[in-house]
């Protein structure tokens, strides 16, 4: 690739960034969503852009955004499968294999399947951090521990996630003010760790919020993430985190310039949950977290925060589609909106916009900084070259991906497909891409790159306009019992797509790797 789009898509991200933005990887995508603002911003155009692609990691569960090494030219992607799989990986950009960690064996040997739901964050010297199930693990660029150390054990109450195997994990870790490696477990605990030792730095502390009950927002199909996409172990874990039901938090952190730490969990009273604004304070050697505040919010949010680009205010979504803007420094809800924000985090433009995945309406909602809704997004134009059903009607178009924001358009990964009513509508998805959406609109502009499966995942989008893709495998894999009468039903030689998983990256084809 040319070196001064390389140069300037870094300084883009280092002047973009400040205070702990700096302990963080300049190369692009540093942790789950972006920044540590969880914002998923990126100050570039992507016009008419043309991809050549590249796939790895076929046969298992992507869920989480692959994060990428100083020099923007090595990305480490997290899988969940059994014991004797590695689930972490390093590759090239232009797709050569590097190093996968030591395959998982027990559960202190090797990264376990709980990484499927955690991002490795790399800091600026390259070092990478990323959790399993009841372990922080820290890398070194190629691929040798750095240290590991256990998190702190499940407690009498906890939900005991995968039978014999402990769980209690970060969704991703992140970075504090100080360069702390800090997170928040799914049962509440908050751990801040040495970045060079692995040490535990904190006293003891676990957010007060009351364990929900299992979220029934939408049921688990039999066959999601069958057939060896994901160790069977950690199904339910992994379905119960996205939707934020039976533990505390489900969420990746956002953290503020002034250190604070902002989380979604259960709230002290059953039934609501809860923004929690999170302090650390040095004292005699050790540091202390505080609580803020605690903001109650609707129940079982799957919404990790997101900063405004001013960092006064935090955005987050409840089951029931409820959008709140909080004030960062009080707590107080300045407003909410209902949408049909469904268990992803919001991505807010560099001009403070704010958009939402939606499940069962558009898929996606546009919301000025006032809290009014700008628009609801229509692709209905980028299906209009497949043909209606006589039996299953006109074609649909699905969000199943977290949007990123680029300058020109927010990017989104969808299915194609039609619906199919067997007691509840279910989409038969026959093809996926990344498509680009009219940021004043709402429109669909156009299929940016075609992909290979579903993208549950996110949507990472590098400097120079490469596109990361996790093949979540999520829609295919439970839809794949059907596929003998859906592809009897489709029309013409249309037929469901089947369950790959992996990723899939795009580079843009005037970059040279």
């Amino acid at each position: 690739m040319r070196l001064h789009v390389r140069v300037a898509a870094v300084l883009a991200f280092v002047a973009n960034a400040a205070g702990a933005d700096s302990f963080y990887s300049a190369g692009g995508w540093a942790t789950l969503h972006r920044t540590p603002e969880n914002d998923r911003a990126v100050p570039i155009s992507i016009g008419d852009v043309q991809y050549d692609t590249w796939t790895a990691l076929e046969g298992a569960t992507v869920l989480v955004a692959p994060t990428t090494s100083p020099d923007g030219q090595t990305l480490y992607i997290a899988t969940g499968r059994s014991a004797g799989n590695s689930n972490l990986h390093a590759y090239s950009l232009g797709g050569e294999h590097l190093w996968s960690a030591e395959p998982w064996r027990s559960s202190e040997e090797g990264v376990d399947p709980c990484a499927v739901l955690s991002s490795a964050i790399v800091d600026a010297h390259g070092d990478l951090y990323l959790g399993d199930c009841n372990q922080l693990w820290a890398f070194r660029p190629d691929g040798e521990v750095k240290w590991v150390t256990p998190f702190p054990a499940p407690q009498e109450g906890d939900w005991k996630a995968a039978g014999d195997h402990p769980v209690n994990a970060f969704t991703t870790a992140i970075f504090t003010r100080e360069g702390h490696v800090a997170g928040v477990t799914n049962f509440g605990d908050v751990v801040v760790f040495g970045r060079e030792s692995g040490e535990v730095l904190n006293a003891p502390f676990r957010l007060p919020g009351a364990i929900p009950p299992a979220s029934d927002a939408q049921p688990m199909p039999d066959g999601m993430f069958g057939d060896g996409l994901l160790d069977p172990a950690i199904r339910e874990w992994s379905w119960q985190l996205i939707f934020g039901g039976r533990m505390r938090s489900a969420n990746t952190p956002a953290v503020s310039r002034e250190d604070r730490i902002f989380v979604v969990g259960s709230g002290a009273e059953p039934g609501l949950g809860a923004l929690y604004a999170l302090d650390l304070e040095s004292r005699e050697g050790r540091l202390l977290v505080r609580q803020a505040y605690a903001t109650p919010i609707g129940l079982g949010s799957g919404s990790s925060p997101a900063l405004s680009p001013d960092q006064a205010t935090v955005y987050v979504s409840d089951e029931e589609g409820w959008l709140y803007a909080i004030d960062a420094a009080s707590g107080e809800i300045r407003w909410k909106l209902k949408t049909w924000a469904t268990a992803a985090a919001a991505a807010v433009g560099r001009d403070g916009m704010i958009y939402v995945l939606q499940a069962n309406a558009p898929a996606l909602a546009a919301v000025t900084p006032e809290g009014s809704l700008k628009w609801e997004s229509d692709l209905s134009a980028l299906g209009e070259t497949m043909p209606s059903s006589f039996l299953l009607g006109d074609p649909v178009v699905v969000g199943n991906g977290n949007p990123t924001v680029v300058d020109d358009a927010v990017m989104l990964g969808v299915s194609y497909g039609y619906e199919m009513w067997i007691g509840r509508t279910v989409v038969l998805p026959v093809r996926s891409a990344v498509v680009a959406i009219d940021l004043e609109t709402g429109m669909g502009i156009r299929d940016v790159v075609a992909l290979p499966d579903g993208s549950e995942g996110i949507t990472a989008v590098l400097g120079d306009g490469a596109i990361l893709s996790s093949l979540g495998a999520a829609m295919t894999s439970a839809i794949s019992p059907l596929a003998p009468l859906a592809n009897w039903l489709l029309p013409g030689d249309l037929e469901v797509m089947q369950p790959r998983g992996g990723v899939q990256i795009a580079n843009p084809r005037s970059a040279k790797r």
